[in-house]
């Protein structure tokens, strides 16, 4: 019995450790930004930590997704085409914006809450049309006008107002 106690505190301990070299990387400061839901402008207040593995942080984010676009013929610092940032810069333009794409929000069926897995949309030429919508992306790369590349980011970003969205 006495053996038994001791295998299950050592087991324990070292799923701790297990645990504790999976942590993620510091969350940097919130700041207000703008993106995309189904087609709308949203706000909200992003922070990024950083997952060991595109797995690990596939994981945490539960199917959670939020897409940066970028383009070749972007002439903004985050990459993001022009095109893709016009109505968030008009809708919000004290904002800090990226100009992504949320797949879910809270007050949608499927969403499992916590963080958005970052993924990055690169157009294989100039950018011609914004993608306001997870589905676009999808269709834009099925149709080979550019490639999705996940990361091991993961972006915490509370909406801010979004009950007007549903």
């Amino acid at each position: 019995m006495r053996r038994i106690r001791i295998l299950a505190i050592l087991a324990t301990v070292a799923l701790l450790l297990v645990s504790a070299t999976s942590a993620f990387a510091a969350a940097t400061t919130a700041q207000r930004s703008s993106g995309y839901y189904d087609h709308q402008v949203i706000e909200y207040e992003s922070t990024v930590v950083t997952a060991s593995t595109i797995q690990e942080a596939q994981l945490a984010a539960h199917g959670n997704i939020v897409y940066h676009i970028v383009a070749p013929n972007s002439t903004r610092a985050d990459g993001a085409p022009d095109v893709q940032c016009t109505r968030n810069s008009a809708a919000f333009p004290s904002d800090a914006t990226n100009c992504n794409v949320l797949n879910f929000i809270p007050t949608e069926v499927g969403y499992a809450g916590g963080a958005w897995n970052l993924q990055i949309f690169h157009w294989n030429g100039p950018a011609t049309r914004e993608l306001t919508k997870d589905d676009d992306i999808a269709a834009a790369a099925a149709a080979g006008d550019g490639w999705i590349e996940v990361t091991t980011t993961l972006v915490r970003c509370p909406l801010v107002n979004f009950s007007n969205l549903r």
